[in-house]
């Protein structure tokens, strides 16, 4: 039986309990397994089609994940799961022989074309797992070898590139096999090449899908702007705007916040991280989400020293704009920095000293939801229909209750982010109302809001062209629409080509990659989580970690491949060290294959020095600026800087070919190729030294412990590695 993965990731911090009830389980509740704020079961389940839900803390939900669903009986939505074992048939080439027939099932469906610039295009060959062959694409009657990118459960994936500037291109594939040869052409599969007439493809019709060629060169370093350093104390809030004039005053000595009610406040020693865990205001379990700490633009200017040491080349912020929060993300104005962060020409100089350091700068947007001191909402609020922007916010009933009482209920009122009342749901498809908005690809088949998508393409203009970033990050950008995007990036690429656009997208980003939405995302499904599951948890094999990692590969245009956001860890999740249980020999094995594997690595801030933190907000802790007096923050960051010089200086890391090859039980090995040369990485995650065959001298670029060559092996001791030529 298939084995089926079913994941759960809070958008909010708190949750203590998730479950799974569904046909499968007869609707008796399992337990979902928090793995550091994300909530997983694994489940062998037949053929067939079967309801389920989720249960958050008690509250029964459809998967967020899953947009296949069906109306339940109490006026709510099954989601839907169809499990259906599509194994790749395992014949094998004397069956092929006996019966060439065997391989038409899959004709029209072997190559696809990727145009990657003008005259630059990636060609992928589909082939069957059990049918191993050297596989050569003739272009043009130019032999270009195919190799292999990934594999799936149903297909390898290999591919080539090539160029030309010609309106079309001929292509026959030669597979051999066996001292025998196959051609793929415009009569299927035939045995010889007189016969094979290549098969013609119109260049012209190919979109160009252009990633900017500084990002596979990069190291991503996240900083959430409150937390990172506080470098101008004259910046820091005070909470005299109007919208602090409810939230200023902590309750009696005693007594807890009734709720509805907050408390922002400025934690006085940047140290006390105490409330992230527990707030002296609310009920046992429940955290301070409204402390501020004071980091700040020019803190972050103090800081770029440190920055460009480590390696860094681009700085990922967390919302930079004015809102209520600590994490920015209730926006009070699109078009604004935040005045505790500074000032938008400190944003600008800041900006500008980034660059002269050869750092690049994004910035998150949550163009999904504003907050609800949003300008435009707060019109609302007071005019009700007669508001310019009513039909920006799906309402459903006016004015609101002043005060809000303690069992205000915002979705009986407007629709918001996961019933969050801070951060009302924008209105983009005035014929749907949200989410059914969400999955439409088609703008023609919807009624745009105009007024408001003119407005969030005019704020992409103020951050790209008047601040001058490089691009963006974008947050929860599956619950907008799809035709949005597009035309988001047809601005972005507008207005500044080289631009990044790196979407949130926690499960397969196939729907999302390409040159209709974005460059890539963090890589959530493909890179963190089987990373943390096998070398940080432990609960995956080398094998499952391979087939996974190889899915990834195969599921995205190389281009896109080459710039995916490899995170091990982010302010959504439980930092690393802390699941690893504070063990930085797990973390060092992690790091080492983040750093050698294709795709730009992306840290958390802080993470290089060791810092913990669990769940939401315990994960966002003011960075340790005494780290240089702590050994284990030390040589952390050591290693961490070692490694992004051993990537930065290798080019075969940033841009040659990925393969797993193969090594004895225990050691975990790649390469990383390209018709020019090649390295090797190998890696021991046992607690045992073992020997890796070795084929001769070798070029020592980099090692990890104890590591010794002989003439026939490479011996490496406990939690060792090597990077080698």
């Amino acid at each position: 039986m298939p084995l089926i993965k079913f994941s759960y990731q809070p958008p909010v911090g708190g949750v203590r309990e998730v479950g799974i009830a569904g046909d499968f389980s007869a609707w008796a509740i399992l337990e979902m397994a928090d793995l550091g704020g994300i909530y997983a079961l694994s489940l062998h389940i037949e053929n067939g089609k079967y309801r389920y839900k989720f249960i958050v803390d008690g509250v029964w939900m459809a998967d967020p994940a899953n947009h296949l669903r069906e109306p339940d009986p109490f006026g709510g939505e099954n989601s839907l799961l169809i499990v259906k074992s599509a194994a790749s048939p395992r014949f094998t080439w004397q069956d092929v022989w006996l019966d060439p027939s065997l391989l038409e099932d899959r004709s029209g469906q072997y190559i696809t074309l990727n145009r990657m610039a003008e005259d630059e295009y990636e060609l992928r060959f589909n082939w069957f797992p059990s049918l191993p062959a050297e596989i050569t694409a003739v272009v043009d009657g130019r032999r270009i070898p195919l190799v292999r990118v990934g594999r799936t459960s149903t297909k390898d994936v290999l591919h080539c590139s090539f160029t030309s500037a010609a309106n079309s291109v001929h292509v026959l594939v030669e597979i051999k096999a066996e001292g025998r040869s196959l051609y793929l052409g415009q009569a299927g599969l035939t045995p010889t090449a007189e016969n094979a007439a290549p098969l013609s493809f119109d260049l012209a019709v190919l979109p160009v899908f252009s990633v900017p060629e500084w990002v596979r060169r990069g190291i991503v370093y996240q900083i959430f702007p409150d937390r990172f350093c506080n470098g101008d104390h004259a910046l820091d809030p005070d909470f005299s705007e109007w919208y602090y004039a409810d939230s200023r005053t902590p309750p009696p000595a005693g007594e807890f916040l009734p709720a509805q009610r907050e408390y922002f406040h400025l934690v006085d020693d940047w140290n006390d991280i105490s409330g992230l865990k527990q707030s002296p205001w609310l009920e046992p379990g429940k955290p301070d989400w409204w402390s501020f700490y004071g980091g700040d633009l020019p803190g972050v200017r103090q800081k770029l020293g440190y920055l460009r040491d480590l390696g860094v080349t681009v700085i990922y912020f967390n919302p930079l704009w004015q809102a209520k929060s600590n994490h920015k993300y209730d926006a009070a104005d699109f078009r604004s920095v935040d005045p505790h962060f500074g000032s938008p020409q400190d944003l600008r100089e800041l900006v500008r000293e980034a660059h002269a350091s050869g750092i690049r700068v994004i910035v998150d947007v949550a163009f999904n939801h504003t907050g609800e001191t949003f300008w435009a909402f707060r019109d609302c609020v007071e005019r009700g229909s007669a508001s310019l922007y009513w039909n920006w916010y799906d309402w459903q009933k006016w004015p609101l209750p002043q005060p809000l009482p303690p069992d205000f209920k915002p979705k009986e009122y407007y629709q918001c982010w996961w019933g969050i009342k801070d951060m009302p749901d924008l209105n983009f498809d005035l014929s749907r109302t949200h989410p059914s908005e969400n999955y439409m690809h088609d703008i023609a088949k919807a009624v745009p809001n105009h007024t408001l998508v003119d407005h969030l393409l005019e704020c992409v203009h103020w951050w790209l062209v008047e601040i001058g970033i490089d691009g963006f990050r974008l947050d929860v950008p599956d619950e907008v629409p799809y035709w949005f995007w597009q035309l988001f990036r047809e601005r972005v690429k507008t207005l500044k080509p080289d631009a990044w656009i790196v979407g949130e997208i926690w499960q397969s980003a196939q729907a999302w990659v390409g040159h209709r939405y974005f460059d890539s995302v963090m890589n959530y499904a493909s890179f963190k989580d089987p990373v943390l599951e096998f070398f940080i948890l432990r609960l995956s094999t080398a094998e499952e970690f391979r087939a996974a990692i190889e899915s990834g590969l195969a599921d995205v245009p190389i281009q896109a491949l080459q710039a995916m956001m490899n995170m091990l860890g982010s302010h959504d999740t439980v930092r690393v060290i802390e699941l690893a249980g504070g063990d930085i020999a797990k973390l060092k094995l992690a790091l080492l294959f983040q750093m050698t594997f294709p795709g730009t690595p992306h840290i958390y801030y802080g993470d290089e020095i060791a810092m913990g933190g669990g769940k939401d907000p315990d994960n966002r802790r003011p960075f340790d600026w005494d780290w240089p007096h702590k050994p284990v923050a030390c040589e952390l960051r050591e290693y961490y800087a070692a490694l992004i010089k051993l990537r930065r200086g290798q080019p075969l890391l940033q841009e040659g070919e990925f393969a797993f090859i193969p090594a004895p039980e225990g050691l975990l090995a790649w390469q990383r190729y390209s018709a020019s040369g090649g390295l090797s990485v190998v890696l021991n995650h046992t607690q045992q030294g073992l020997a890796f065959p070795s084929t001769g001298l070798v070029e020592t670029l980099w090692t990890l412990g104890s590591v010794s060559w002989q003439e026939t092996r490479l011996t490496i001791g406990p939690g060792g590695a090597a990077v080698f030529r």
